[in-house]
């Protein structure tokens, strides 16, 4: 069980940090790309469901 409380929080924090890089970033540079943000959210979402069913 301890195995995947870890695991669970390493996929927490690579949401976590996608989700600075692919949301955030966006806002934060002067190069705004819609695609990239879909991707980064839907990303960030399917890493926290798994983070959250383990």
């Amino acid at each position: 069980m301890k195995k995947f409380e870890n695991l669970a929080k390493a996929f927490y924090d690579i949401g976590k940090y996608s989700f600075t890089a692919l949301v955030v970033g966006q806002f934060l540079s002067e190069k705004f790309n819609p695609l990239s943000m879909v991707f980064g959210i839907i990303f960030t979402s399917l890493v926290f469901a798994t983070a959250i069913k383990l």
